[in-house]
């Protein structure tokens, strides 16, 4: 055992569990293992059997997560997120102020009144005038908690705090660290003169690649010259921080969503809202794009919203979900005796649209002929209805939106080039599900409390399995099977927390698999054209990508082989 401790200074770990439990342990080995299993040198029981493996590596120590291979190089007063759980590297024989505190967020009632122990902590740590927990938000920030050395509530933090110190460590993700602010750069920044702040700390709370919030800490009586120990112990909490914060955001965005809300916080969907942003107050036409049931319909609602149409009807209708002759009768209205049952004058969508927008879902399904005369609305923006030989002058905003390759559809010979250059102004891609990363869960909560709402359930949590669950699942139904699943768990749950085999998703993919039906929530036409599609393909790989052979095979020609390709 002596020939494997180190000559070289102590160090201690501090491993955080996302309950705010802290676990501290000294590196007296040159390679330490961490794990729940009984043999392991530091024991935490909710971590796998056999976690990790810590090495000494001169002045720092390499972390080894054995599951997933990732390693990482911790410093002294350094803290890293790793599978969720927060790991710390500390000088041995510093003393580590917040284990109390770690211990008193295991039995908090709720996220916010983690978040206010956590800054009345940092605080009486720092010995600062004032402290506050900040939620970033698209634009700006709010302050979740904000609390002064007495413990009082601060009602108008957002006046406290220094806006620009806070903008910079949102944008950057880097921390600010200003001991003496006379002393440094931001001695003649506004805020900070107008508030009269002697010092300031501002640390980033950052969860994969994001910047979630900052913890603030504030000193107006005097300079804090905060010792390295100290500043090792607020790097310590923010870590801590990070899973309440996360909660509280969920909380607020959740009875916030509405119709006309693009829900996410990954890359792909901010993009999406950064379009939505730009293109909404205009009148261009727009073309949504992307897979059934990923919400290309909450696309055209937000950008309706956003024009300066918003307050005129968005009429919807689905091009797929209609007969040919009835679509052409829906659309473009009928005057009496035009056809038989044409008991009435009646007025079509498009003149509903008048003054607002029409949402044409699933247009890449519209006739031809349909197509020819809704292009003639586009360019002359009249409309004439059936039986009529009057032309009303309309006025309205197009969304249009498919799942189809519009291209390969023109290519095909089944879609209006000059159409498609009418409707598609702008293309919006929506992306399916299974590339929006942590937005599953995001979205799973969202709907399991839109559920509990109208139905008047108890509020439900989601168990860690069924959270794995979720993020493994392919879902080919995108968010309508989502959306469905979680309907399902609610109901099915027999407590306050959901399950894996709740969700059932494991159990309903076979099912259908071995039925031959794939995703149950597509449409009929949709069904039709992806078996076409993967028995298309099947022909062509038999023939070892040998297209002209794959369609003799069919008998079909070589063009219309490509089309149900496409």
């Amino acid at each position: 055992m002596e020939a494997e401790r180190s000559t070289r200074p102590g160090y201690e770990l501090i491993v955080a569990s996302g309950r705010g439990v802290a676990i501290r342990a000294p590196l007296v080995k040159q390679i330490t293992s961490v794990g729940s299993a009984a043999a392991a040198d530091v024991c935490v029981a909710s971590l796998p059997a056999h976690w990790a493996t810590v090495h000494r590596v001169g002045d720092a120590v390499d972390v080894h997560l054995l599951a997933s291979g990732q390693r990482v190089t911790l410093a002294a007063g350094q803290v890293v997120q790793l599978d969720g759980y927060s790991l710390g590297l500390i000088a041995a024989g510093e003393t580590l102020a917040l284990d109390q505190l770690a211990e008193r967020l295991a039995s908090a009632d709720g996220p916010a009144e983690a978040l206010t122990t956590i800054v009345d902590g940092v605080i009486a740590v720092a010995g600062a005038d004032l402290g506050a927990v900040i939620l970033a938000e698209r634009g700006g920030f709010t302050v979740a908690v904000a609390r002064d050395a007495s413990g009082r509530t601060l009602d108008d933090a957002d006046q406290l705090l220094s806006d620009t110190i806070v903008d910079e460590v949102l944008g950057s993700g880097a921390a600010v660290r200003a001991d003496d602010v006379a002393a440094g750069p931001y001695r003649e920044v506004r805020s900070v003169v107008r508030l009269g702040l002697r010092a300031v700390v501002c640390l980033p709370l950052r969860l994969g690649g994001r910047t979630l919030g900052a913890i603030f800490i504030g000193g107006r009586a005097r300079p804090l010259l905060l010792p390295e120990r100290v500043h090792a112990d607020l790097k310590v909490v923010a870590a801590l921080a990070l899973p309440f914060l996360a909660q509280v955001r969920r909380r607020a965005e959740a009875p916030a969503a509405g119709p006309d809300d693009v829900l996410g916080e990954s890359p792909a969907i901010d993009a999406v809202r950064r379009l939505i942003a730009r293109v909404g107050p205009t009148d261009l036409s727009v073309l949504v794009h992307g897979p059934s049931g990923a919400g290309k319909e909450v696309v055209a609602r937000a950008l309706h919203a956003r024009s300066r149409r918003a307050g005129k009807p968005l009429v919807a209708i689905n091009c797929a979900a209609v007969s040919a002759s009835l679509l052409d009768a829906e659309l473009f209205g009928y005057k009496k005796g035009a056809f038989t049952g044409a008991a009435t004058d009646r007025a079509g969508l498009i003149e509903a649209a008048a003054g607002g927008a029409l949402f044409l879902d699933e247009i890449g399904d519209m006739p031809l002929a349909m197509q020819a005369a809704l292009l003639r609305v586009l360019e002359q923006r009249e409309v004439r209805r059936l039986g009529e030989t009057e032309a009303r002058p309309v006025d309205f905003r197009l969304f249009a939106a498919t799942h189809r390759d519009l291209a390969a559809e023109v290519a095909a010979g089944r879609f209006r080039e000059d159409l498609l250059y009418r409707i598609q102004e702008v293309r919006i891609d929506v992306p399916p599900l299974r590339e929006r990363g942590d937005d599953v869960l995001l979205l799973a909560r969202v709907f399991l409390q839109q559920l509990e709402h109208q139905l008047g359930l108890a509020p439900h949590a989601l168990a860690p399995a069924a959270q794995a669950a979720l993020r493994a699942h392919p879902w080919p139904g995108n968010v309508r099977e989502l959306k469905a699943a979680m309907r399902r768990a609610a109901i099915l749950a027999d407590g306050a927390t959901i399950t894996a085999p709740d969700l059932q998703l494991a159990a309903a993919a076979p099912a259908s698999s071995a039925a031959g039906l794939g995703d149950p929530t597509r449409t009929l036409a949709e069904a039709r054209d992806a078996f076409v599609r993967a028995y298309v393909e099947a022909a062509v790989a038999r023939h070892g990508g040998d297209r002209e052979a794959a369609a003799r095979e069919l008998d079909i020609g070589v063009r219309s082989l490509y089309r149900y390709l496409a």
